[in-house]
């Protein structure tokens, strides 16, 4: 088997209070997340876990505030990593939120990936998810229109040593992407768990859930599922990702 490496790529930041992203917890906290898009990579095939937010005056129109540089644009973070979008032939997206997948129309070579039930809750959320899918607003097309995805069914292996997990919750069809590095699996879990924060527990206590959800009952399930799998966690808002440049 050959192994892959991930490579973080910065997307934007946005100030937050933090209890949104803990549940319960650190209510009045202040904190910058980052907005994250992950390259997996061998030295034979490339892909695309998320594809980040809108640009910042979209974003200042319909949602919580993101800046954006120059040197965080999608293209900008692909370059340093020697890549362009057409060498991409797999985009996996963690969930439909507006700032998961704005730039999936970007990657004109790519097979797209999200999970059915995902899809079918994004075209009819609940009211107060309708703003996250970008769903409902007068001139507005959500970003995960016209995009031809084939749709998922659960687990599922995508490539050798590339696996996504349904863990529903955060949203009904939100999935984690199971990546076998040379020292062993590595979970990009999206929203699932978007801090390491959410990981400071005692050994068999369960993941703290993040505070935006829709299933509370399904999203304990999913978090004991991925504390079950071991292996490396990567946060799906952490700027503490950054530290390193690869992954492992």
């Amino acid at each position: 088997m050959k192994y892959w490496n991930i490579a973080p790529l910065i997307l934007g930041k946005g100030p937050r209070d933090k209890s949104f992203f803990t549940y319960l917890r650190d209510p009045g906290i202040k904190i910058e997340i980052a907005m994250l898009a992950w390259l997996v990579f061998n030295e034979d095939e490339k892909m695309i876990i998320d594809t980040g937010p809108s640009p910042p005056s979209r974003t200042a129109k319909f949602h919580k505030p993101v800046s954006q540089t120059p040197e965080q644009t999608l293209e900008a973070q692909l370059g340093r990593l020697h890549t362009g979008f057409d060498e991409i032939k797999i985009v996996i997206n963690t969930h439909l939120h507006w700032d998961h997948c704005y730039g999936n129309s970007l990657f004109r070579e790519a097979r797209f990936y999200v999970q059915r039930r995902e899809m079918d809750y994004a075209r009819d959320p609940l009211p107060t998810s309708a703003q996250m899918y970008e769903a409902g607003q007068e001139g507005i097309e959500p970003p995960f229109e016209g995009i031809d995805f084939e749709l998922l069914e659960g687990d599922t292996e995508l490539a050798p040593g590339i696996r996504v997990m349904l863990t529903p919750g955060h949203t009904p069809g939100i999935q984690a992407v199971c990546v076998q590095t040379r020292e062993g699996i590595y979970t990009i879990a999206g929203d699932t768990i978007p801090l390491f924060d959410n990981l400071k527990v005692p050994e068999h206590d369960p993941f703290i859930p993040s505070g935006n959800f829709i299933d509370l009952r399904e999203y304990f399930t999913s978090l004991g599922r991925i504390k079950a799998l071991g292996g490396t966690i990567l946060p799906g808002h952490d700027p503490r990702v950054l530290e390193k440049s690869v992954y492992p």
